[in-house]
């Protein structure tokens, strides 16, 4: 989840199939953590505003209350779409190149862009997502077994362009290493290794289907139309890529491992200039907002 984006004079990135590719699932592991990453505490505190946003758009993918998370009715939408992952009974991992920019600021406070965002099937632990918020630009970690909160974060700046991304997209990797523990990794491609993000083990709350989705929890404007439809317009979105690991094999997530139950529609995106393609099922997808 292509062409460049532009926005003013920020630099924009966006994925590209050839170098997105050059990262595979089987490089090497590093015990090194990724350059400027935060955990724990501190990352609950900076993401506390985020937390409702996530919980709400998540019960809206998964079509069900999540435990303990209170019952609010605001006037947004939470719609997704994307790859969903079948849990095959013997699911390990998922890995995608996932698109990322520098100019995606949303202007409303209401609004938070998770795009793309990556949870396994086979009951992991661990998502990583792409957040983008009025004061937020980061790729996180969320824990769906212990805290049930964002636990890592790295921010997205000049540091992890220079490190983690090739062709405007980072390659992520969230794998089963043993019992019940997941790892996520992002690959440097300055050492050609993965970095580790957060590691958790346990039993999750989201279930063992998983996906890679383009989501968002936006509020609407006075014309119908979502706010985030102009923070993406003209910005093009993807995953691409998109592998499960299954037994210890690594594929291409395509039909008979993967499916697009988690659709809401175009129109539950309230964004008359938004286009969304799935490009190859179920391993590539794109939207242009």
């Amino acid at each position: 989840m292509g062409a460049g984006l532009v926005a003013c004079t920020a630099v924009v990135l966006m994925a590209t199939p050839a170098q997105a590719a050059v990262a595979t699932p089987m490089a090497a592991k590093s015990t090194t953590d990724v350059a400027g990453v935060q955990r724990g505490d501190a990352v609950r505190q900076s993401t506390a505003a985020q937390k409702e946003s996530f919980l709400t758009a998540h019960e809206g993918l998964l079509g069900r209350r999540l435990s303990g998370h209170a019952v609010q009715a605001p006037a947004t939408i939470h719609p997704s779409a994307g790859t969903a992952f079948i849990n095959m009974g013997n699911n390990q991992g998922a890995f995608a190149a996932q698109s990322v920019s520098t100019a995606v600021h949303p202007t409303n406070s209401g609004t938070t862009i998770y795009t793309p965002t990556l949870y396994p099937a086979g009951g992991s632990c661990i998502e990583v997502t792409t957040v983008y918020t009025k004061s937020t630009q980061a790729v996180e970690a969320w824990d769906w077994c212990n805290h049930i909160d964002f636990e890592a974060s790295v921010a997205i700046n000049s540091s992890f362009i220079s490190k983690y991304t090739s062709g405007g997209a980072y390659t992520t990797e969230i794998l089963k290493t043993g019992g019940n523990t997941w790892v996520a990794y992002l690959y440097n491609y300055t050492t050609k290794a993965y970095d580790k993000l957060y590691t958790s083990s346990g039993n999750t709350q989201a279930g063992t289907t998983g996906w890679d989705v383009n989501e968002l929890y936006s509020e609407l404007q006075s014309n119908g139309q979502s706010y985030a439809c102009a923070d993406m317009a003209g910005k093009t979105f993807s995953a691409d890529n998109i592998q499960v690991n299954l037994g210890g094999t690594w594929q291409a997530a395509a039909p008979g491992n993967s499916d697009t139950r988690f659709d809401s529609g175009n129109a539950a995106f309230d964004c008359s200039s938004r286009t969304y393609t799935m490009v190859t099922k179920y391993n590539h997808w794109q939207v242009v907002g």
